[in-house]
């Protein structure tokens, strides 16, 4: 029989993060991530998207984290960033054979590099402060780790002055140009023969995204540069004239943008574009399109998903690895753009006309899709998917002229071999009405020892909730499902309002009400489970991360339904996070209806730490000390009022050197830290339970640890 997923498992996964298509439209170049001597790695391959075997070519190698691929114009040599020398830099690697070579030897790192259509130039993106020379000279080596780099007091005036996953912004990223040209053509260089890079934007703005025009002229950015740059959550699509310097801005500033990208012709931009409101915290991303007129103008932009009640992107919760949304892929014929779509617990792929036309799926079923590439001949699109049986690998679909594509061709790698020893439960699915009658789904992962004809055995129950609030649980692959289900567990997981993919309305509707409906959303998901038989009422645990953990942290103040909770990344007090948490002062205006001076009595109200006094169920409480997102000082003081009230067990785990997303920490810390949740919630709801009245264990579980 299959083996179940343990949490020192987690170690062993080898995960496809990045995509990118070469000119040939055929070879792909592949992001590895993989794990080993308790540290991340990740690795190129190279994969033919039209192979009918299974036969990855690693072109990189070693323990380097080697990223962002990006392929020359004549497909003979890949740019990535690698952090090889000098903290991550940009190199170049000729696809003949060959050593990777330097380009770039910045003080503040290197990244995202893109080539020119002719092949001669990279564009990349760097920081720039102003007390430093951006450039390292000749042998100079990178300060940081030195008594006056450690020891210096850091001046903070922006409001946003940090983001989590990274150290505090002391300066601002800027687009830069290289010419590697010459070193293509030369042997391998000495730090002191690089390239110079050039700097081609400045002020004090950020910068990203740079895409270049077909024919290599002009390059379209994201940029904000509002007055109140550094309080909003907007940003602008701006085109650089190179020959100029003229920056025209094409969107409105009203909306959160990203991933600009030019038609083939050069003669549209497409880009992902969401308004933005104090009224409500999130709102469909759909599509704008600019096209440029015969007057030599660009027009007003377009929403091509005008009247969708639709979002584009990849909000579905994944635990192993996390990959970025490709932005707006042309079809080669121009006429329109593939994206995917958040879909009811799926991440589908879907084709939007820029003119005429109507829309259709490309993908359909439970699948997440990842990045992609639309192969040149039109009939067939490579993409990284996450599906129900296995965590995500590279496909090849088949476009279908009968409708869309529910299962792959074909499967062009295969990662994790070993995992087809280890039991892979597939999520049921269950639909649910609540007490207003709003219409929710939910999903319940069986223990490999259930079988639908036991109803006898009653299985223990853990709930688990998803982050955000504004993202969504489904189908897919999800690890930490498959170890609690592994050890004997039936995972519950629902998709409260609040959730992305159903719909704009749906996902505004726990705006000023965390807590409110949604905490009964998460009930109603959990009785609605029960009532299909099998769990065990009496024996249930609760968890989550993040908004997961801020919702844990509710429940247990409103309910004592439950025997053990694990809270991890959370939130407990919304006064305190609001001028801590690096997101809260412009996020939390719409999520919670205004400032703490303002909605002083919700805040109070609606914070978990208000609730504590009423706190008996167990719990452990688990923060990460470089979490920016919801900081470590909320599990302290979370922590302080359960061990100060002693009104239930709790413990207090913290997490070194890690931000919110727990994939940020060592191999060794992901196994400890699902470790961690797992023997709390065996320590106070476990498994197998011995009967008062007969003495025999019920519940055991053949396959439990």
């Amino acid at each position: 029989m299959s083996i179940p997923l343990t949490p020192d498992d987690l170690t062993r996964f080898a995960l496809p993060t990045e995509l990118v298509l070469a000119p040939d439209g055929h070879l792909l170049a592949v992001t590895v991530t993989a794990q080993a001597e308790n540290a991340k790695y990740s690795l190129i391959a190279l994969i033919d998207g039209r192979a009918s075997t299974i036969a990855p070519r690693f072109l990189s190698s070693g323990h380097h984290l080697d990223r962002h691929p990006a392929w020359s114009p004549d497909g003979d040599w890949l740019a990535f960033t690698s952090n090889r020398a000098d903290g991550n830099q940009i190199w170049i690697m000729p696809l003949a054979g060959g050593e990777p070579r330097q380009v770039t030897r910045l003080r503040h790192d290197a990244s995202r590099p893109r080539w020119s259509p002719d092949g001669h130039t990279l564009v990349f993106q760097a920081e720039v402060r102003d007390e430093s020379t951006p450039l390292l000279a000749g042998d100079a080596q990178k300060p940081e780790s030195s008594p006056e780099a450690t020891e210096r007091i850091r001046q903070v005036t922006r409001l946003q002055y940090r983001s989590d996953g990274s150290d505090i912004a002391e300066g601002r990223t800027h687009l830069w140009c290289v010419d590697v040209a010459g070193l293509m053509r030369a042997e391998m260089p000495t730090a002191r023969e690089l390239p110079t890079p050039r700097q081609i934007t400045f002020g004090d703005f950020d910068h990203s995204a740079a895409a270049w025009s077909p024919d290599g002229t002009r390059l379209v950015f994201i940029s904000d540069r509002a007055a109140d740059r550094d309080a909003n959550i907007t940003e602008d699509v701006w085109l650089l004239t190179l020959a100029t310097g003229e920056i025209v801005r094409l969107s409105t500033g009203e909306s959160e943008v990203s991933r600009p990208a030019w038609s083939p012709d050069g003669q549209m931009i497409a880009w992902y574009a969401m308004p933005t409101s104090t009224q409500h915290s999130i709102d469909n991303t759909h599509i704008a399109v600019v096209a440029f007129g015969s007057d030599g103008q660009w027009s007003s932009p377009r929403d091509i998903l005008a009247g969708l009640d639709m979002t584009v992107g990849s909000a579905l919760r994944m635990d192993l690895a996390s990959f970025e949304v490709n932005a707006p892929t042309w079809s080669p014929d121009g006429r329109g753009v593939y994206a995917p779509v958040n879909e009811r617990g799926t991440v589908p792929l879907w084709w939007f006309p820029a003119a005429a036309g109507a829309p259709y799926r490309v993908t359909a079923g439970a699948l997440q899709i990842g990045p992609f590439a639309a192969l040149p001949e039109g009939d067939r699109i490579v993409a990284i998917v996450n599906a129900p049986e296995h965590p995500p690998e590279v496909a090849s679909f088949d476009l279908r002229i009968d409708g869309p594509s529910t299962q792959p061709t074909s499967y062009l790698s295969d990662l994790n071999p070993w995992l087809a020893e280890r039991y892979r439960g597939i999520p049921e699915h269950f639909d649910f009405f609540t007490e207003d009658n709003w219409w929710l789904e939910g999903w319940i992962l069986w223990p490999p020892n259930d079988t639908a004809s036991s109803h006898e055995h009653r299985h223990p129950v853990i709930l688990d909730i998803h982050g955000g609030p504004h993202g969504f649980f489904g189908p897919a692959y999800f690890a930490r499902h498959q170890v609690f289900a592994g050890a004997g567990y039936a995972v519950v997981f629902v998709n409260p309002r609040g959730s992305v993919g159903y719909g704009a309305h749906f996902a505004q509707a726990c705006d000023r009400d965390w807590g409110g409906a949604d905490y009964h959303d998460l009930l109603a998901g959990l009785d609605a489970a029960l009532a299909r038989g099998r769990l065990d009422a009496q024996r249930m645990a609760v968890t989550g991360v993040s908004y997961g953990g801020y919702m844990t942290n509710w429940i247990i103040g409103h309910t004592r339904r439950f025997k053990a909770a694990v809270t991890v990344n959370s939130v407990a007090n919304l006064i305190s996070c609001f001028g801590t948490g690096d997101i809260d002062a412009t996020f939390g205006i719409p999520e919670y209806g205004g400032t703490p001076w303002e909605r002083m009595g919700y805040y109070i109200e609606r914070s978990p730490i208000t609730h504590a006094p009423a706190i008996t169920t167990p719990t452990r409480i688990i923060g990460a000390e470089r979490d920016w997102r919801c900081p470590i000082s909320q599990s302290e003081e979370f922590f302080t009022a359960l061990a100060f009230l002693r009104h239930a067990p709790v413990d207090f785990l913290r997490v070194p050197g890690v931000s919110h997303n727990i994939n940020t920490g060592s191999p060794r810390q992901r196994v400890a830290w699902l470790r961690a949740i797992l023997e709390w919630i065996e320590q106070y709801n476990p498994v197998a339970t011995i009967s008062a009245d007969t003495g025999v264990i019920d519940g055991s579980a053949p396959y439990a640890r």
